[in-house]
């Protein structure tokens, strides 16, 4: 976590030093997008390529699949009342009475968002399929390459932040209202991971929240469960969490318009001040990064508390 925290740092002063120059600011935004293609593509090849996953992926992928859209499900929710009762700004992007814009273009714009997130779509099942035929190279699935991605990625988000340092102001704004949306998120995900039990009766409910408190962190979680329940329940919360990471980069775009500015960081969870930053940082803006770094920070420390917590209490 420190060093993706450090790299990010590191990108701010270069992008606080081009900030006036707009070619640099255009390219940065465009590299943004082609980073998030390659972390998703990698990500893809990482778990096409992992066999014992691949082999359980109708029922692991069942469990996981329906754990993670009612754990997005239970933040977005959580987001919108969040925004309602704390930050109603963070509602501008949803609130169509006070948008100028006629209905085609509104239409456009939804249009637009949809083919973004498609497109993020394609590469993340092109990088499972040539995961899972082996067409590729093993060493690119084993994470080396990823890990470099997101690095980039992350580096490039500091720019983006260091174009306008006036949203750092947003902490002082919030003051204590900025606490409310890592502890918003954790309820959201909490209840909606317990929803997700009703629907998949193997899976008991704590299982279910234990899984959804990865919080998107998968690698952490996954080890934690494997090691204190089992190797399978394991593999569903890594599969769970990945999907989570996952539909936070891809449908950004559609969350903004459904559940305003703050769905994609409540989503995001751990992943926010992390792989899911870039995204947010450039549909939600700079003012939203810092909002989601904070939150994403909390989370993260968060999870090794929270996941063991929950494991306890089965």
């Amino acid at each position: 976590m420190f060093t993706s925290i450090y790299v990010l740092v590191a990108g701010i002063p270069f992008g606080y030093l081009f900030r006036k120059s707009r070619r640099t600011v255009s390219l940065t935004d465009r590299l943004l997008t082609f980073s998030v293609w390659v972390l998703l593509f990698l990500l893809g090849l990482g778990l096409g390529a992992d066999a014992g996953i691949m082999r359980e992926i109708q029922v692991i992928g069942l469990q996981a699949l329906c754990v993670t859209f009612f754990a997005v499900l239970g933040s977005l929710v959580f987001a919108l009342l969040t925004a309602k009762l704390f930050y109603r700004e963070a509602l501008r992007a949803s609130d169509h009475t006070v948008s100028h814009k006629n209905d085609e273009a509104v239409a456009g714009s939804k249009w637009a968002a949809i083919k973004s997130s498609c497109i993020v779509l394609c590469f993340f099942l092109s990088g499972i399929f040539l995961g899972s035929g082996e067409y590729l190279p093993r060493e690119l699935s084993e994470g080396v390459y990823a890990e470099w991605a997101l690095y980039i990625l992350l580096f490039l988000a500091g720019m983006s932040v260091g174009f306008d340092l006036h949203a750092f102001k947003i902490i002082q704004e919030l003051k204590g209202t900025i606490l409310v949306m890592p502890a918003a998120t954790v309820a959201g995900t909490a209840l909606g991971s317990a929803a997700a039990s009703f629907l998949v009766p193997s899976l008991p409910v704590l299982d279910a929240v234990a899984v959804g408190m990865g919080l998107g962190y998968y690698s952490l979680s996954s080890t934690i469960i494997s090691q204190q329940v089992s190797p399978a329940l394991g593999s569903v919360a890594l599969l769970a969490n990945i999907m989570r990471e996952v539909i936070c980069l891809v449908f950004t775009p559609v969350m903004i318009k459904g559940f305003g500015l703050l769905g994609p960081i409540f989503a995001g969870g751990a992943t926010s001040n992390d792989s899911s930053l870039p995204v947010i940082a450039k549909f939600c803006g700079e003012r939203y990064a810092i909002i989601a770094i904070f939150t994403g920070v909390v989370l993260t420390l968060a999870v090794p508390f929270l996941v063991p917590f929950v494991l306890y209490l089965r």
